[in-house]
């Protein structure tokens, strides 16, 4: 496994910038620079911010999507599953897909006959299937999710979707997996969660398997000077997030978090993406996906009682059009993705960079 070099462009604005793949046992000084000056500023942040909304206010009357959250009583995340979402989700995973050039895996493994994959919060399982595409057919997978809605309804031979929950995995999985993927449920898990499902997901990775997880650094409130529709709707998603008590900035402490779950090797990989007519058909997509979800969270915001900054559907409508535009005529705007890789101990010894 070598070190991924730094290489960034500024002659093509276009294509999403490359930061160093770092290896958390090996790189301990380099990722903590990598990361100080966005660790220092969410400590900053955090003991500025005031303490989170709680939805004590009347629920704003609007229009909800038919059929479109999740039925589990439990669950606290805050994205529909309906048709628009599995288009935006189909969207996102071909954008996420391009800015790592069409490598689905970046953990250091070669599947082959008889391994078995996980795709934990797989959604309409687009990863999973894809993947399908690239390796042995005796590869088998599984995907899970706690939402059966948008489950593919002919998935490839060596596919299979079941309801389950990262948080209780099947007993019977212990030590059973080559490799586990997850991917953005930053609006999905509570931040007393994480810890849980990365325990389990240890739990059933059979010795020397790999987990590979894919998560978003947030946008920060105060940050966006004469961007006043982008300001609003950062301070929104903030507070639905913090009212459900969501780990937004669980990129931030996923490393720590993989290791404490008992996990070495710890990798990871960022990549930005600008977003907005501005930036190309990358930047268009980036923008749309990133649109979709902020239509996708207004249910949850208005029934909250919209947190002090909207007080009616019109008016949030208003502010994700106003962002829209925005994003296209102001440029500058960008998002950070972060994929991580870590290993479940075997007792051997994997060569460092």
């Amino acid at each position: 496994m070598n070190e991924a070099q730094v290489t960034s462009s500024h002659t093509r604005p276009t294509a999403p910038f490359i930061m160093p793949a770092s290896c958390y046992n090996a790189t301990r000084r380099v990722s903590r620079g990598l990361m100080s000056l966005s660790a220092q500023y969410i400590r900053r942040e955090q003991i500025a911010r005031p303490p989170a909304r709680k939805m004590d206010k009347a629920p704003i009357e609007h229009t909800p999507r038919a059929y479109a959250y999740q039925k589990s009583p439990s669950s606290q995340y805050i994205l529909p599953t309906d048709t628009p979402e599995y288009e935006r989700l189909a969207l996102q995973h071909k954008t996420l897909k391009n800015m790592y050039n069409d490598r689905l895996i970046l953990a250091p493994i070669a599947l082959k006959a008889g391994d078995k994959v996980l795709d934990s919060g797989t959604g309409p399982g687009l990863w999973i299937c894809d993947l399908a595409t690239c390796v042995p057919t005796e590869v088998e997978m599984v995907g899970i999710d706690i939402e059966s809605r948008l489950f593919p309804r002919a998935p490839p031979r060596n596919i299979s979707f079941r309801t389950a929950s990262v948080l209780a995995l099947p007993a019977e999985w212990s030590n059973t997996f080559a490799l586990i993927h997850q991917r953005l449920l930053l609006l999905a898990l509570e931040v007393p969660q994480w810890p849980v499902a990365l325990r389990e997901m240890h739990r059933v990775l059979h010795p020397g398997g790999w987990v590979q997880l894919a998560e978003s650094t947030p946008w920060h409130v105060g940050t966006y000077p004469g961007r006043p529709c982008m300001e609003k709707l950062t301070a929104l998603y903030r507070a639905v997030a913090e009212a459900r008590g969501l780990y937004v900035d669980c990129a931030y402490d996923m490393k720590k978090m993989l290791a404490d779950a008992g996990f070495v090797d710890i990798c990871s990989e960022s990549r930005m993406q600008q977003m907005g007519k501005w930036a190309g058909p990358s930047g268009v997509a980036m923008k749309t996906n990133h649109v979709g979800v902020l239509r996708g969270i207004k249910t949850p915001v208005l029934q909250a009682g919209g947190f002090g900054i909207v007080s009616s559907e019109a008016e949030y409508d208003a502010l994700v059009e106003g962002l829209d535009r925005e994003w296209d005529e102001v440029p500058g705007t960008d998002k950070e993705f972060i994929v991580f890789w870590a290993r479940k101990p075997d007792g051997k010894v994997i060569a460092k960079m």
